[in-house]
């Protein structure tokens, strides 16, 4: 199957109308993962560079400033980074830098997904995920272009996520137990790579109903985004927490010549775990031990 973007009711995001297109719904239903039904994973990384990353990252962040997770209230301090993507249609305004970085339109609390009553159009809004196929000018060159480039899949929303530590009072008991939870989209729509560049164990991940852990840097990971989670910094710390979080269409292709998406041959048959798991994605990343808690 193959849908135009041009034919995407502007009352719907890209994939709600993929869905209502196809038989996705009943076929991600009954697709097991051959990992087994795991919360969260680890990836190795083979042969990446890290260091080459970090740098160009921390470059960018020089260059271009830190940006802060945008809300109805303002911008956050204390999350935020780059956008690796971007949609030139974006209500918000194309800044390529910031789009990926929520939406002034929803209050901070709302960031969690299908929370899109504050959209008369769902096409092109934050929320619209395959609305964010074009990469920021810093992500398409140097080592972090050419890590890109490696993805067999279509990156969807993805973004360089920054927590300064010094903006954090970690004895502010409301944000210890409140700060960042949210619930992302379904691994059918987009599987999240979280790749760890910069960090301390004062910077953690947690998933609702269990106790929170640190990401290491070396490894990618990803989880059920669509389970509650979040990351925040749970102790005082000058160190900045540097993290791609990258949004991968597993099922479906872009094709930026006639801006249209395509199933391909994964659709309906392979889990995106087991792609990720087995090299599917990108050849560098394959699956490793579980992550611990």
């Amino acid at each position: 199957m193959r849908i135009r973007v041009a034919d995407v009711p502007p009352g719907m995001t890209v994939f709600q109308y993929i869905r209502a297109q196809s038989d996705h719904d009943r076929l991600a239903a009954r697709c097991v993962p051959r990992v087994g039904r795991r919360a969260r994973l680890a990836f190795e990384l083979g042969g990446v560079d890290l260091a080459a990353l970090r740098a160009e990252v921390e470059g960018a962040l020089a260059r271009h400033g830190f940006r802060g997770w945008r809300h109805a209230g303002g911008e956050s301090r204390a999350y935020g980074g780059l956008s690796l993507t971007w949609n030139p249609r974006h209500q918000d305004g194309p800044d390529p830098e910031a789009a990926t970085l929520g939406t002034p339109r929803n209050p901070r609390e709302e960031f969690f997904w299908n929370s899109v009553g504050r959209h008369e159009q769902l096409r092109d809004s934050y929320f619209d995920g395959y609305g964010f196929v074009r990469r920021t000018p810093f992500a398409r060159a140097g080592a972090l272009g050419a890590f890109l480039d490696g993805f067999a899949r279509s990156l969807v929303r993805s973004r360089v996520g920054v927590i300064p530590g010094a903006a954090v009072d970690a004895g502010d008991e409301a944000y210890l137990a409140r700060e960042g939870w949210h619930r992302d989209e379904p691994v059918f729509e987009t599987l999240r790579l979280n790749i760890p560049l910069a960090t301390d164990p004062s910077f953690v991940f947690q998933m609702a109903g269990e106790p929170p852990y640190h990401l290491g840097v070396g490894r990618a990971y990803s989880w059920d985004t669509n389970r509650p989670h979040r990351v925040f910094c749970r102790g005082g710390t000058s160190a900045t927490r540097i993290h791609l979080v990258l949004g991968i269409a597993p099922w479906f292709d872009h094709d930026p010549v006639e801006d249209a998406w395509t199933a391909n041959e994964h659709f309906g048959r392979t889990h995106p775990f087991d792609m990720a798991a087995e090299g599917l994605l990108h050849p560098a990343i394959r699956l490793a031990l579980p992550a611990a808690a």
